[in-house]
């Protein structure tokens, strides 16, 4: 009669079978959640940057390209079409990622950045990165039709400095200065106002 447990559990071992599906639990769970954490920091950023939820993974990346970027002073080459947007390109030279600055007709400004090795390569070797852009973009416009354009003045970033969120930012061209707030999720610029180029900098 004194065996009749230890058999009885030798042969339906239920404790290490619980024991079992209770770890199986645990994993299913934890890899739920670790499934479930990007979905939820996406709807957080998605609401607190007003957002749409299907733009929160670029813009996260484009603000990691904008802070991996933060210390490079850019000067932007300008391509304009009359009537249209305002097109400015620049580059980091310690990383080599392109920094795109878009003024629309209605003065919204927007930046957009391209990390360097997400750029096709040069078929020539001598062939520059700024002939690629500026050819694809001469070569998009003339499709639209007779629609003339010109080169525009160049704008150069004199200084810039964090400020929570935001990255604020004197920019210079056609020797008129401009103070930007420049929001790091969004990449685009929610103030900006005229500012004497002399005492713009630096920033306080």
């Amino acid at each position: 009669m004194s065996d009749a447990p230890s058999l009885l559990n030798f042969s339906h071992p239920a404790h290490p079978v619980n024991r079992t599906l209770t770890v199986v639990k645990l994993v299913v769970l934890a890899v739920s959640v670790a499934a479930a954490v990007p979905t939820a920091r996406n709807l957080y950023f998605s609401w607190k940057n007003d957002v749409p939820f299907s733009q929160v993974d670029h813009r996260l990346a484009q603000a990691a390209l904008l802070e991996k970027n933060f210390d490079c002073r850019i000067a932007y080459r300008s391509l304009t079409t009359q009537g249209n947007a305002q097109v400015e390109v620049g580059s980091c030279s310690k990383t080599g990622d392109i920094s795109i600055r878009v003024k629309s007709p209605d003065g919204q400004v927007n930046y957009e950045w391209i990390a360097f090795d997400q750029l096709p390569k040069p078929v020539s070797k001598t062939a520059s990165l700024w002939d690629m852009v500026v050819s694809r973009a001469v070569a998009d416009e003339a499709r639209r039709g007779d629609e003339p354009f010109e080169v525009a003045q160049d704008v150069a970033v004199l200084c810039q400095a964090k400020s929570g969120d935001n990255i604020i930012r004197v920019v210079q061209s056609g020797g008129q200065c401009t103070r930007e707030t420049v929001s790091i999720f969004r990449g685009s610029v929610e103030k900006s106002a005229s500012v004497p180029c002399d005492k713009a900098c630096p920033i306080k």
